[in-house]
């Protein structure tokens, strides 16, 4: 075995080319399986202490080609291929390339102390396969991407994700699953239920219901969808004579949207004062589409393309929803008064526009001011 170079240490670019060359080599298969050599070119990003144009960056050169086989180095690690379409005036080693040696890896992991790692991803495979056959369902999409837990081993996820087998006939949530099987983490299954489906087909995971806020007065002739919690806390106190008789409703986001939002199961509905009971039942009535009522239904939120976004989704669920004008006009005349506001990158805003929201108001007033103004105006500025 031969002998560490006694300058190595006092040479920080070469221990981090040196570095390069073992990420390379951890990143990739086991060795009896590899077929390429894991080289490096040579330019400013990679050993940008080369391009320094005097006497140390000759100095550096001279200690990496001692490092190479085809300059009879005494410590041959790589080979060094020239770069053939150099301009004669620039220095030899501009884009060359460093092509590692493959019988060095021992040498060199010892030299700077990093022993043979096996890559991860080939310990995820290799746990799939000893695990395949303890999966209910199809494990292809499982084997198709490695999924990382901070603190574990690819052996450690595959478990918690046999793990959940346990639940299969218990009444959980996606989120409840994620923390009873992945170390108390109620997120890590987020975007994945598809997944979790596949493995598993015979889970049945319950549904969240929706938590929803609702203020009732004592008579209720109208329903009004409020976008920010702020102005929807306003409004329960104001007096205003144009929402005495309004039920006010809020619900983060685009949750109001979401298919299950009127299906008893689907919804939680949380009111905010003691409302008489035959109120509630009849605004319950009306919430779970009971054809006998007939109020109107309103939307008011952000002047913004978010916003003209949830109106158009709450549609789909509450068919005659139209855009507040009350809370909008003056929201309107403050962007025509260029007192808006971007939510953007440079020039182009980064809300998407969603065209039509099926609102006739909404469609040939606010959307058009946003796509002329280039500018949004936020709820809150408005004091009922």
């Amino acid at each position: 075995m031969l002998k560490k170079p006694i300058w190595l240490d006092e040479q920080p670019a070469i221990l981090i080319l040196l570095h390069s060359f073992l990420d390379k080599l951890d990143a990739t298969k086991p060795a009896q399986q590899r077929r390429n050599r894991p080289s490096i070119a040579v330019n400013r990003e990679t050993i940008p202490s080369l391009f320094t144009v005097d006497e140390s960056a000759d100095q550096l050169w001279v200690l990496l080609c001692s490092l190479s086989t085809n300059n009879s180095g005494d410590f041959p690690l790589f080979d060094i291929v020239p770069n053939k379409k150099r301009h004669p005036l620039d220095p030899e080693y501009d884009n060359a390339k460093l092509r590692l040696n493959l019988e060095s890896e021992p040498i060199l992991r010892q030299w700077l102390k990093r022993p043979q790692q096996v890559a991860s991803r080939i310990l995820w495979q290799q746990a799939i396969d000893e695990n395949a056959h303890r999966f209910e369902g199809d494990i292809k999409r499982l084997r198709g991407r490695e999924l990382k837990f901070i603190g574990k081993s690819p052996q450690d996820v595959i478990t918690a994700f046999l793990n959940i087998h346990q639940y299969l006939d218990k009444p959980v949530t996606l989120r409840q699953l994620s923390a009873f099987c992945f170390w108390g983490n109620s997120k890590f299954l987020d975007g994945r239920e598809d997944l979790v489906r596949t493995l598993h087909p015979q889970l049945q995971l319950s549904s969240r219901p929706i938590l929803v806020n609702v203020y009732l007065p004592a008579k209720v002739s109208s329903v009004l969808f409020i976008e920010n919690q702020d102005n929807y806390s306003h409004a329960m106190s104001c007096r205003s004579e144009g929402i005495q008789q309004t039920a006010l409703v809020y619900c983060a986001g685009f949750q109001g949207s979401a298919r299950r939002i009127r299906s008893i199961g689907g919804v939680s509905l949380h009111y905010s004062t003691q409302s008489p009971a035959e109120v509630i039942h009849c605004f319950e009535n009306w919430w779970f589409d009971t054809p006998s009522f007939n109020w109107p239904e309103y939307f008011w939120g952000d002047l913004d393309f978010s916003a003209m976004s949830i109106l158009k989704m709450l549609r789909q669920r509450f068919v005659k929803m139209q855009a507040w004008q009350p809370g909008y006009t003056p929201m309107l005349q403050q962007l025509r008064n260029n007192e808006g506001h971007l939510k953007n990158t440079g020039n182009a805003l980064i809300q998407l526009d969603p065209g039509q929201t099926g609102c006739q108001y909404a469609d040939e007033v606010l959307l058009p001011a946003i796509r002329m103004q280039r500018h949004f105006v936020d709820q809150e500025v408005v004091v009922l």
